[in-house]
């Protein structure tokens, strides 16, 4: 049975883990970020050609292309792909909890459905996708599998396509060709299933660029044309995520990056490629890149030859004298990646926005955890190294324990702080704490009794009572091993698995902000593309909305109070917008293509 043979491998790994380390890094059981699905009734069809490449910043599909998904949208699972952004099949509901904690067995889990597509005026279509298995997730196993499914005229569900392997690898690309008179009706209709271990966040399959169109010559499935970002954009920083503005100040020059590290892949598209980026700050533009003249023309071969394409030749330069004129305790600013390509060539992923945060904490981590760490060594010691550029106040610490099946929040630890970890260093705080697993992504806050002041480097972590894993969130997709101890009684070791545990000390006597996606894809707009006009959806009411031009020229403001606001943007010329939508203590961008 497939939970006894997961228990078993789980046994062997920690039997032989044993005699090395005591380190243990755990699937997660639940996904903070998978809170919102959709059916959608509308009984149009659509008509050719359908592309959905799952770039767009949010977490949930688009549905003006689909009918009903419970799949999760992001960029940190994958490895390689295609374009930047996947869709995530797993053993989770729509609301990102497990379907059946006392499941054994592989069963069907996350449905993504199409709405209904006209093929009644070809002879001959294709579907086309990439799919990979694991990623940095969980791997599927021998008995679980992905699907995609077609609906023909008598209403039925027929299997076309099955998954012929669960080992991690390279994106691979699956071609469809639809020409039997059954499937070519005006309410055609493709779903995606996989079948996985329900009992938590398991068996991972990421879906990447789903299109399809009239089949007319051998070059339409053999050449994707396109060419787009791989991965979100990189912190500016050189050691952290994000820092107090305070200890940046005036220390430019150590902290920031000489250049950034933008991967692009070419999908069988021409080779020409303009890139550009800028920063902003309160929609003005404080930076751009190159420093004479528009883009930088590049040439970046496809990716079947070369591999993903990296600026470092010459590598993209970053000077560190914009930032001397602000003087503020916290500062954000809207850092924007832009290539320029091909007409053909699909618009939606060719910019990318980040925000590089100066509030009041430090972190290693994004924000968001692939996997849960953990160590079963009673009396075990973990410790994480920070660094001031000046002398400051300690307020709170911020820890994320994300949900897991088995709760250890009656468990005390003792959140300990160090000024080194020699043997000659002492422990400068101790406090006995209990964790606190959150449901919703956030980090949680740990006030220090007395604050007391820091100087230079120091450490936070925490001392065991128990043999319990108290689950600490590990980000994957940023590596911070050379500032992470263990101690099971031997000595100070650096953390063997890859990644960044989320604690973040706060320095600040700022407003503290508890995590960097407290307010993440709280925000919809739709259609995207825009004809004439858009909706923009929110949460809360009273907003700001700002439209700039893509060279951060302000467009238009609008003052709403109405959780849905309807943008008239007829008096705009076509073009690719940035969205800004400010609320009590929010700030988010959004990137729309106006036709």
């Amino acid at each position: 049975m497939k939970m006894i043979k997961r228990l078993f491998f789980i046994c062997i790994f920690l039997i032989s883990f044993s005699l090395t380390s005591q380190e243990i890094v755990t699937n997660l059981y639940h996904n903070p970020h998978t809170n919102n699905f959709k059916f959608d009734n509308n009984k149009s069809s659509l008509s050719l050609p359908f592309v959905d490449d799952f770039s767009y910043n949010s977490h949930t599909v688009n549905f003006d292309l689909w009918e009903y998904s419970t799949v999760f949208v992001n960029r940190t699972y994958p490895i390689n792909p295609p374009t930047i952004g996947v869709i995530t099949f797993d053993g989770l509901d729509e609301y990102g909890l497990a379907r059946n904690l006392s499941s054994t067995s592989s069963e069907p889990s996350d449905t993504l459905l199409s709405k209904k597509i006209d093929l009644s005026t070809v002879s001959s279509a294709y579907l086309l996708f990439y799919y990979q298995a694991q990623g940095l997730g969980d791997a599927p196993e021998f008995q679980d599998k992905l699907l995609l499914e077609f609906k023909n005229d008598s209403l039925i569900w027929e299997t076309v396509w099955v998954s012929e392997d669960t080992i991690l690898q390279d994106f691979t690309k699956v071609i469809q060709v639809i020409n039997q008179p059954r499937f070519l009706f005006n309410e055609f209709q493709f779903r995606f299933v996989n079948y996985a271990s329900i009992s938590g966040n398991f068996d991972h399959w990421h879906v990447d660029y789903v299109k399809m169109d009239e089949l007319q010559s051998s070059s339409d499935t053999t050449e994707l044309n396109d060419v787009s970002f791989v991965y979100n954009s990189p912190s500016f920083l050189k050691r952290y995520q994000e820092m107090p503005w305070s200890h940046f100040l005036n220390n430019e020059a150590d902290e920031l990056k000489d250049s950034i590290d933008i991967l692009l892949r070419n999908n069988d598209a021409p080779t020409n490629i303009d890139y550009q980026f800028n920063v902003y700050n309160n929609g003005n533009q404080v930076y751009h890149y190159p420093l004479i003249g528009i883009s930088r023309n590049v040439t970046v071969l496809d990716y079947n030859q070369v591999g993903n394409f990296s600026f470092n030749s010459p590598p993209i330069l970053f000077q560190s004298n914009i930032f001397n004129s602000f003087q503020s305790d916290s500062l954000s600013f809207l850092v924007q990646n832009i290539i320029g390509t091909n007409s053909s060539d699909n618009k939606l992923n060719d910019t990318l926005l980040y925000s590089q945060n100066f509030y009041s904490h430090f972190s290693y981590d994004d924000g968001t955890a692939e996997s849960a760490y953990g160590i079963n060594v009673s009396g075990a010691q973990l410790a994480y190294e920070f660094k001031l550029n000046r002398p400051d106040t300690l307020r709170a610490v911020q820890m994320y324990f994300p949900q897991m099946l088995d709760s250890v929040n009656d468990i005390p630890f003792k959140l300990t702080i160090w000024d080194d970890l020699s043997s000659s260093g002492n422990i400068l705080y101790q406090q006995e704490v209990f964790p606190f697993h959150t449901q919703n992504g956030n980090f949680y806050t740990y006030y220090i009794d007395e604050p007391f002041q820091l100087v230079g480097t120091f450490y936070i972590g925490w001392e065991q009572t128990t043999d319990d894993l108290l689950n600490l969130g590990l980000d994957k997709n940023n590596i911070s091993n050379s500032y992470m101890y263990y101690n099971i009684g031997s000595g100070w070791n650096q953390s063997s698995y890859l990644g960044s545990w989320m604690i973040r000390p706060l320095v600040s006597m700022e407003p503290i902000i508890s995590s960097s996606d407290d307010y993440s894809s709280s925000i919809k707009i739709y259609p995207n593309p825009v004809d004439t006009y858009c909706f923009i959806e929110t949460i809360e009411n009273n907003s700001i909305i700002n439209i700039y031009s893509i060279q951060g020229i302000l467009q238009k403001q609008i003052f709403s109070k109405a959780l849905l606001t309807k943008l008239d943007l007829n008096d705009l010329s076509s073009g690719i917008y940035i969205i800004e939508i400010l609320q009590n203590h929010s700030k988010e961008y959004k990137k729309i293509i106006l036709k």
